[in-house]
């Protein structure tokens, strides 16, 4: 039976006819430690085994990546990514560090996946600094939106669209604790966009960079664009 820290902290996902499921750190503190995570295929075999993971991170979140998945958490420094593959027995296909960073969007909108075919893609996460506690996505913003290739179970990182220094406050007009998610990259007919607050960044992905092209602010009492 699980703690109460533990119910808090449990994160479950449904990627094709596999089951996904383990503990993270929840809206508290990363906690450092290695974690297991369980992997079931629930649909279309008579075999109910389960598959144990151990992976060097917290299981804060799950997400389908084509037909695999990607197991993302922190510990106490850095941001950790691990590609499960599916097909056949699961198991661990790849694994990136982001040092000195942390989630900083817990909700299931802060990530998006564009596949461009079975065996690549770009997602995206917004970042903030090592060590934040969950529950502060609530009430500081993202650092910025990170950008990785998935290409062949290999990640390689394109790189971060940042927000800047500047927090808009607007004095609570639109929301004093955000509940819609206010960070989220956004894949959109070929173009790729981070959403960081009131600002709206476009990026350009040539080669294996993603480099800023323009954005603009939309915080009340301000019209900038940046080009």
């Amino acid at each position: 039976m699980l703690n109460d820290r533990a119910r808090d902290a449990f994160n479950n996902r449904f990627v094709g006819s596999y089951l996904l499921y383990g503990i993270g750190s929840g809206w508290g503190r990363p906690q450092g430690d290695s974690s297991t995570l369980f992997v079931t295929q629930w649909t279309g075999t008579d075999d109910d085994r389960v598959t144990r993971l151990r992976v060097p991170h917290g299981v804060d979140r799950i997400e389908a990546m084509g037909s695999d998945a990607v197991i993302v958490g922190s510990d106490k420094t850095d941001l950790q990514f691990t590609a499960i593959h599916l097909a056949g027995t699961p198991a661990i296909a790849q694994r990136y560090t982001l040092p000195g960073a942390s989630q900083g969007e817990l909700r299931s909108h802060g990530f998006f996946y564009r596949m461009d075919d079975t065996d690549s893609g770009v997602l995206g996460l917004p970042v903030s600094g090592a060590g934040r506690a969950g529950w502060k996505h609530l009430i500081q913003g993202s650092a910025g939106v990170l950008f990785l290739r998935n290409s062949n179970q290999r990640f390689s990182p394109l790189g971060v669209l940042n927000a800047t220094a500047k927090q808009a406050n607007d004095r609570c007009r639109a929301s004093c604790v955000d509940w819609y998610g206010n960070a989220r990259p956004i894949f959109l007919h070929g173009r790729v966009f981070a959403l960081l607050g009131y600002e709206l960044v476009e990026g350009t992905i040539r080669g294996d960079q993603i480099a800023e092209s323009r954005r603009i602010s939309f915080a009340p009492g301000e019209q900038t664009v940046a080009r």
